[in-house]
């Protein structure tokens, strides 16, 4: 057996037919699929049963205990694979991720291979994909040796868009935590491959499925917050028992550390948000002695904020950042919204047009946008972005009746007022 794919199941009736489609039709077939269910209530157990049927590589495993990093943990253990994958069931495969990673991980002898990822959701029934990148250019496409060279150590952000050489976990026992629940279990499994590993290989292609509108996923349950410092503590115990004394080594978990509450801070709200930010300066008392031992210039901006600012003024940078980062993410989504199945005309040629333009793209709605239109005449009759930028007139003259998105910073509603004088009716305007 080549790759073993264990796929974690609790209550995922939603979305468990396409993780499990994605699965059966990958282009590599020499796989196993462990479904480790995890008792659920609603109808995954059938559904698992159906696949399990049709399709002898689907073997279903009962593991009544609650914990996700038990039934990584368990699926590892079962596993018959040269080489272990994670596929949460909200999400999915691009159907060659792992003929890709094989091919790479068996050329290169690599102790894991992993590639980037799309996040995706639906609005008004449309699929959309945003592709991210977990590193620098730099990173991609070579070897990397993490285990000789600790001073280049990479975090693995994404464990589940990476293929892992199953003896490399066993021989250096890394696995997960199984505190209770679904939160934050990987974060030890992650920082040992990256440290442990001899040959890694970052792919830069997206290989990996990440649905991000799942409102049961436990990224979104305030409880969890102050769980992610629990497992930093956990990781600490697995690097003193394990003897780990590299100084780039602990520097680097001191970093991520701290690079992690500054993250979670900007994405919990309310009063998980308070919650990790209190458990946040305990922490720091903690740490603070240590900290004091590594080269400063070393840290990252996170940490240089918790030590040189204040309190007071480290929690205002927090609330704006998070009132912005809604704020955006908010905008982007209405937008998507607006123009789900229209076809529409970008009002504004300048940084708020191209950067407009540059965001459909990515989430895959190019395709939607058939012209920009502009009031500078000297752009008239010249591209953009491939697309041709028309006079406010022709423009209309030739689509009089698409979703004009008006991308102009300081004159939208007096371009609004221009649109309506020359007929544009007021729904087919939308202000971005």
């Amino acid at each position: 057996m080549k790759i073993t794919v264990i796929v974690t199941v609790h209550n995922a009736e939603r979305y468990l037919n396409d993780c499990l489609d994605s699965l059966i039709a990958q282009t590599f077939s020499d796989i196993e699929i462990l479904c480790m269910d995890g008792g659920s209530t609603d109808t995954s157990l059938h559904i698992l049963k159906e696949y399990a049927k049709k399709d002898s590589r689907v073997q279903i495993i009962n593991d009544p205990n609650t914990s996700y990093g038990h039934k990584v943990n368990e699926g590892i253990r079962y596993a018959k694979g040269m080489y272990v994958a994670v596929l949460e069931s909200d999400d999915m495969y691009q159907p060659d991720m792992l003929e890709k990673l094989f091919g790479i991980a068996e050329q290169y002898e690599a102790d894991y291979v992993n590639g980037d990822y799309l996040n995706i959701f639906d609005i008004n029934g449309k699929r959309f994909q945003e592709p991210v990148k977990m590193y620098p250019e730099s990173d991609y496409g070579k070897l990397l040796e993490s285990s000789r060279h600790p001073e280049d150590m990479r975090q693995i952000l994404r464990y589940w868009t990476g293929l892992f050489r199953r003896s490399f976990l066993l021989d250096n026992k890394i696995q997960m935590n199984e505190s209770p629940g679904a939160s934050f279990q990987d974060m030890s499994f992650r920082f040992l491959t990256s440290a442990l590993a001899d040959r890694a290989y970052h792919l830069d292609v997206p290989v990996y499925l990440y649905r991000v509108d799942n409102p049961g996923s436990s990224v979104y349950d305030p409880k969890k917050a102050v769980v992610i410092a629990d497992e930093f503590d956990f990781l600490k115990r697995e690097l003193i028992k394990r003897k780990i004394e590299n100084r780039y080594i602990w520097q680097h978990y001191y970093t991520w550390k701290y690079n992690d509450f500054y993250g979670n801070l900007l994405r919990f709200d309310k009063t998980a948000r308070k919650d990790l930010f209190e458990r946040c300066y305990y922490e720091l008392e903690k740490d603070r002695e240590t900290l004091m031992l590594f080269d400063d210039k070393a840290f990252s901006n996170a940490i240089h904020d918790f030590l040189r600012k204040s309190r007071e003024q480290v929690w205002e940078d927090i609330e704006e950042s998070y009132r912005q980062t809604k704020k955006e993410e908010n905008r982007r989504y209405t937008l998507l919204e607006n123009i789900t199945d229209r076809q529409i005309v970008i009002f504004g040629c300048g940084v708020q047009g191209r950067g407009l333009f540059d965001y459909l793209k990515s989430v895959g709605a190019d395709n939607q946008v058939l012209c920009f239109t502009d009031n500078a005449e000297e752009l008239w009759g010249t591209e953009l972005r491939g697309h041709f930028i028309l006079s406010p007139m022709e423009a209309i003259e030739k689509y009089p009746d698409l979703l004009y998105v008006i991308a102009n910073k300081y004159h939208g509603e007096e371009i609004n007022r221009q649109l309506q004088r020359l007929g544009i009716k007021k729904s087919n305007i939308y202000k971005f």
